[in-house]
């Protein structure tokens, strides 16, 4: 119940100062917008009980990030009355939800007598005959506990997907073709840094459900680099051609989900055939989408 009220507390205080950011002139709105996301993150840092900032929780901090993130961009583009009521509303309960989801291995209710201690298994030798042996030996304290409700948490990356895709059109001008200038070269470049960073940090959440170790943090890592540079490079062709209003953010998530059944195929891509003829499929649904968006823009 703690942990709900804090949540709560957090998403309100969040949501409130990020539907004001319509009311700052353009140029300073992504910095302001930084400067929120950062306050969700520390005060998800906080919740989970860590005082110390150069220790944030990452993986943790993900999803609140991206919720600020998204509050922020989506009110730049609905008018002031009576959406950004709505926008505040929605924005509040769905920090709260996202925080209460990540304190969940924290919270969950369990006696810590419970549930046995966390060890790791690693070879070794034995002095005496050079042979390797297995060992087993507590977890660093630092280690963070693989996460309680792993589909929550990927069905959480992919809605939030979809939301943080459409709020960069409101913190880049013309961001969803509905208006405001014609994309020129610069405008391609911070969008492509921009969805790039974006399908990194979904990326790199979606891959810490089976990999949260410290010892995994190179998996991790990695796991940004194939979301990001896919998604900047799509991303940046989609509103380079001016896709009408929710076509880029519908197809940059499916490229989030098609991404995510690559990496976590259980045997060779190329040996299995069903997820070849689901990608297939998925595929010709994003190429039918695009020239859809074409047809109607």
């Amino acid at each position: 119940m703690q942990d709900r009220s804090g949540a709560g507390e957090l998403g309100l205080v969040v949501a409130a100062t990020a539907v004001l950011v319509p009311f700052v002139p353009a140029a300073p709105a992504a910095a302001v917008t930084g400067l929120i996301m950062l306050a969700a993150a520390l005060g998800t840092a906080a919740l989970a009980g860590e005082p110390r900032p150069w220790r944030l929780p990452v993986i943790a901090a993900v999803l609140p990030a991206l919720a600020a993130f998204s509050v922020a961009g989506i009110a730049r583009l609905v008018d002031p009355l009576p959406w950004l009521i709505f926008v505040f509303v929605a924005g509040w309960v769905a920090l709260a939800g996202l925080v209460v989801l990540e304190l969940l291995p924290a919270g969950d209710g369990e006696p810590a007598a419970a549930t046995p201690p966390a060890v790791r298994f690693r070879p070794t030798r034995r002095a005496e005959f050079d042979l390797p042996k297995i060992v087993a030996e507590p977890l660093d304290s630092r280690e963070q506990p693989s996460h309680p409700r792993p589909l929550a948490v990927r069905m959480a990356c992919l809605a939030m997907a979809f939301v943080a895709f459409t709020a960069v059109g409101g913190i880049l001008p013309g961001g969803l073709a509905v208006g405001g200038p014609a994309p020129d070269d610069r405008l391609l470049a911070a969008t492509f840094a921009l969805d790039g960073l974006l399908g990194g940090a979904l990326g790199y959440r979606i891959a810490a459900i089976t990999r949260p170790s410290r010892y995994d943090r190179i998996v991790r890592t990695l796991a940004f680099v194939q979301y990001g540079l896919p998604v900047a490079a799509v991303g940046v062709t989609l509103r380079a051609i001016g896709l009408p209003r929710l076509f880029t953010p519908a197809l940059l998530t499916l490229l989030v989900y098609m991404v995510t059944v690559l990496r976590d195929s259980p045997e060779p891509v190329l040996m299995n055939r069903r997820l070849l003829q689901e990608l297939a499929v998925l595929g010709a649904v994003g190429l039918i989408a695009a020239a859809w968006g074409l047809l109607v823009r």
